[in-house]
């Protein structure tokens, strides 16, 4: 590992040193071609620069006359624009600009103004931007400002829009002052930038399944870009929720690590988790979900609360949707048909290294990309009261994909993605007395875990504005294979015999599935509607494979029938789950269009098929009990409204119905241990569990603030859980019976609020930020609290971004408080706890980047609530749960 570092670090420092040697040879190529290509632009009368301008931000502001679209760029560059007409439509060519988002090559407006379906902004081809905008009835006219942020679109709606009525039949209408009308270069107006405020518009394609910005959607959605990913050192979904209050992940220290996320209380495969579209596996006992390599996301986007009525079954506690990257955002990044960067890191909290490297290739017809990643690491660090288990980690992920582009409206796409981890770790706290035999002990555990997952995917999009009624389709075919395997070497002292015990258990799962989605924007009076429409369907198949053997060093013999089962085995047979689903949702405004009603509604049908065949089930089946599939269906509605009480000030509020399917391992489980004298019986009767979930919240969003506070309460019935159902005898011995019931559920109600004061209004400059979640939750069973749910967490902090983004650094603090409410007298109960922690980069030039982090920078000790429930005061292994205390990471990237 050592070498593999040394050489990659080196190679880094060359592509550095390229880097910095190249920058005066590409300059004075730069003015050549500027000077050229002035003197040809007397002949052809087009003033457009060769050099590319960066079109940084694309942002929307309401006024009294319609909407202002600003395009930002640098300072000191200007943008050149050739108009063209269409029917509905009027285009806007921009020919020496590239778009530098973190959304992507396109961002879209869909009825932004009274009388405009819609306005795209996206990326044609390697040197142009096209402007559109789609008017109902007519052309629309649009007005140019320069502004010195960028460049100003202010487009009119209906009302001030005298372009788009007819014209008198007696005299032609005069041509306006306006480019809706030259196809020429136009020059634009200066403009006052007093005279305006905007507002980041920041997008989401996972809460309403449509682009949409965050700040006009009914429920509560975070974005968490590539640039934070980097930032703020994400490597697991653990990082990846540390300063998202009401977002967490439960970590197991001992051996494997983190579970799942956890939403508002909500967690395990109640939380739909995604990848480009397709579902992570689901976790199952010692399993993991953490199986996505952050370098190779675009943005990461969690909706909180039930998101069934969109995405199905699993979504009832809410949605986590990673999103990759394309070639285009590579290949935008310096505007080239060329990418190559590379990047290593360092986290002292697991002494890990990392090491990145990317290449991207095309033009605006045909690109591709490779991203590679290798992880190596050790055991997480605790805060040093007691030596963490030892652990070797490594891990790798490619993620390669090809996009066809022949003309601007049909795109394929091909994506491949492979991505493996192996942990092994020496569980030294696993060494504990053992019931038996006086002097009966385990003297020793080895583990060694290994887990892959690899998906191919071919995706097609359609994307036509004036198309007549489906403006913009997309579909896409997948395969997705999974596998965890369990190797675990125990020595054991049993008695005064000495035993070796060699297990092997996999969890196994495979997916084939895909989707279509369709979008339709049209009026209906005064009504203008955009209506998502698509289906779903997905097969997964899962398997439980466990093996184990126990050899007696002693008398020198073996079995296969250890702890009172005879191996191997299968504690569920193979089954298939099959999953349809059909949705509609429509998004309708009204009232120019300050008012916007979503409601939507999904129909699933789900189907539960065991192997009443599989020979490793039947072997600890012994009482040979009936499992039987499910076949059934679900209705779950929603609907939302956003109410615009001014330009700044928005209500909204939302009801979702949310709705999970009986599993595999509930539904179709059936085995007994004749060691420990219980048996566990399957339930064909089970029924969905289901949720009703209301939200209510106000936003004010404006150039210098942004801020927003929900409260929500969430209903969760038929809640399924493994209960004691009585007993029975099996071989003249009584055993307690088990059996997955569903039961009266939960609640839990609470209020999030989040906040961003800029001083300057601009994203450079100061800027203070603060987030909040508070909730309580109850077992309606047992009448006690809800123990999943998280205790008041906050965050606040300072940040700063220089104008020319040449350096930033932020400082968060985070204060939790003591989690009172639990259900056992015993429970361990963590107190409160108050972190610091300070981040920062610097760009040395647009290629290379160092990224440095300090955390807990007061050296704190504290646990999360998290990671310790379910510990009594009296357990042993306490001091394992803690955090690390002051620890560093830092990056370096050099691209080119």
């Amino acid at each position: 590992m050592k070498l593999r570092l040394l050489f990659f670090s080196a190679t880094l420092l060359n592509l550095y040193l390229l880097s910095l040697s190249s920058t005066p040879a590409l300059a004075t190529h730069k003015s050549e071609s500027i000077a050229q290509q002035q003197e040809n632009s007397a002949h052809t009368n087009l003033q457009i620069a060769q050099s590319l301008v960066e079109i940084t931000g694309v942002k929307l502001e309401k006024n009294e006359k319609g909407v202002e679209i600003l395009l930002e760029t640098p300072a000191s560059d200007k943008l050149q624009v050739i108009p063209q007409e269409s029917d509905k439509s009027l285009i806007v060519n921009i020919p020496n600009a590239k778009l530098r988002l973190t959304s992507g090559d396109r961002v879209g407006f869909t009825k932004p103004t009274e009388g405009i379906v819609e306005i795209i902004v996206n990326q044609t081809d390697a040197n142009t931007i096209q402007f559109t905008v789609v008017g109902e009835t007519g052309k629309p006219q649009i007005e140019l400002f320069d502004d010195q942020k960028g460049l100003v679109f202010q487009v009119n709606s209906i009302k001030n829009n005298q372009v788009s009525q007819p014209p008198a039949p007696e005299k032609p209408a005069e041509p306006e002052a306006t480019p809706a009308v030259e196809n020429q270069p136009t020059s634009v107006n200066p403009r006052n930038e007093n005279t305006r405020s905007e507002s980041d518009i920041e997008i989401t394609v996972t809460g309403t399944r449509t682009e949409r910005a965050v700040q006009d959607t009914p429920g509560t959605i975070s974005v968490i870009r590539s640039e934070e990913l980097e930032t703020n050192f994400v490597q697991d979904i653990k990082d990846l929720v540390r300063y998202e209050p009401g977002v967490s992940v439960r970590n197991r220290p001992t051996r494997s690590g983190n579970s799942s996320i956890n939403i508002r209380g909500i967690e395990g495969n109640r939380v739909l988790i995604q990848i480009d579209g397709v579902r992570v596996p689901d976790i199952y006992f010692n399993t993991s979900r953490d199986l996505v390599d952050f370098d190779s996301l675009k943005r990461v986007e969690i909706i909180r609360g039930p998101g069934s009525s969109l995405y199905g079954s699993d979504a009832i506690g809410g949605v986590v949707s990673y999103i990759t990257k394309d070639p285009i955002d590579y290949l935008d990044i310096f505007g080239k048909e060329g990418f190559v960067s590379g990047k290593v890191a360092y986290n002292r909290v697991d002494s890990s290294f990392a090491e990145t490297f990317t290449v991207a290739a095309g033009d605006d017809k045909l690109s591709t990309s490779f991203v590679y990643t290798r992880r190596d690491g050790q055991e997480n660090k605790n805060f040093g009261g007691r030596n963490p288990n030892p652990q070797t980690i490594g891990g790798n992920n490619f993620l390669g994909k090809v996009v066809l582009q022949p003309d601007s409206r049909n795109t394929f796409k091909l994506t491949g993605e492979f991505f493996e981890q192996q942990t092994d770790t020496d569980v030294r706290s696993a060494a504990v007395s053992l019931p038996g035999p006086p002097g009966s002990r385990r003297l020793s555990q080895n583990a060694e875990d290994y887990t892959r997952r690899g998906r191919g995917s071919i995706a097609y999009e359609y994307n036509n504005p004036d198309g007549s009624f489906v403006q913009k389709a997309r579909s896409q075919f997948y395969y997705q294979d999974a596998e965890t395997t369990e190797n675990v070497e125990e020595l054991r002292q049993i008695g005064t015999s000495l035993r070796r015990r060699v297990s092997q258990n996999r969890f196994l799962q495979n997916t084939v599935g895909g989707d279509v989605q369709l979008e339709s924007n049209f009026r209906t009076g005064s009504l203008n509607h955009r209506l998502v429409y698509g289906l779903d369907i997905l097969n997964t198949n899962t398997s439980r494979p466990r093996d184990n053997t126990e050899f007696n060093l002693t008398a020198g013999t073996s079995t296969k029938n250890v702890g009172g089962e005879l191996f191997p085995n299968k504690t569920f047979p193979d089954a298939d789950t099959l999953r349809i689903g059909l949705y509609i949702q429509d998004e309708i405004s009204l009232g120019d269009d300050r008012i916007t009603i979503i409601p939507g509604i999904r129909y699933d049908y789900y189907q539960l098929k065991p192997d009443n065949n599989d020979a490793d089930f039947a072997r600890i089946n012994t009482e040979n009990y009936k499992v039987e599939g499910i076949s059934a269906s679900a209705i779950s509605p929603k609907l939302g409204i956003i109410a615009k009480l001014t330009p700044e000030v928005s209500l909204y509020g939302q009801y979702v119905r949310g709705f999970r399917s009986p599993p595999y391992d509930d539904a179709a489980i059936a085995f007994t241990n004749f060691a420990s004298f219980y048996t566990v019986l399957p339930n064909a009767n089970l029924k969905p569990e289901t949720s009703d979930s209301y939200e209510l919240g106000l936003r004010y969003n404006s150039s210098y603030l942004n801020a927003g506070v929900t409260g929500f309460y969430n209903r969760y019935n038929n809640f399924i859980q493994t209960v004691n159902v009585g007993t029975s005898v099996i071989g003249g011995r009584t055993f307690q019976q088990f059996q997955s019931q569903n039961t009266k559920g939960a609640e839990i109600y609470g209020v999030e609020a989040k906040a961003e004061y800029r001083f300057n209004g601009k994203p450079e400059g100061l800027n203070l930020f603060a987030s909040l979640a508070y909730a309580e939750g109850t077992d309606l069973q047992t009448n006690q609290p809800l123990e999943s749910v998280d205790p008041i967490k906050g965050i606040i902090g300072i940040g700063y971004r220089s104008p020319e983004n040449r350096w930033g650094t932020q400082l968060f603090t985070t204060l939790v408080g003591r989690k009172d409410r639990v259900a056992l007298a015993n429970q361990f109960k963590p107190s409160g706890y108050t972190s610091v922690d300070l981040i920062g980069y610097y760009n040395f030039n647009p290629n290379t980047t160092l990224n440095i982090g300090v955390f807990n920078l007061f050296n704190q000790k504290y646990w999360e609530w998290s990671d310790v429930r379910g510990l009594t005061t009296t357990s042993p292994d306490l001091e394992l749960y803690t955090q690390p205390g002051l620890s560093v990471a830092a990056s370096l990237t050099v691209r080119f």
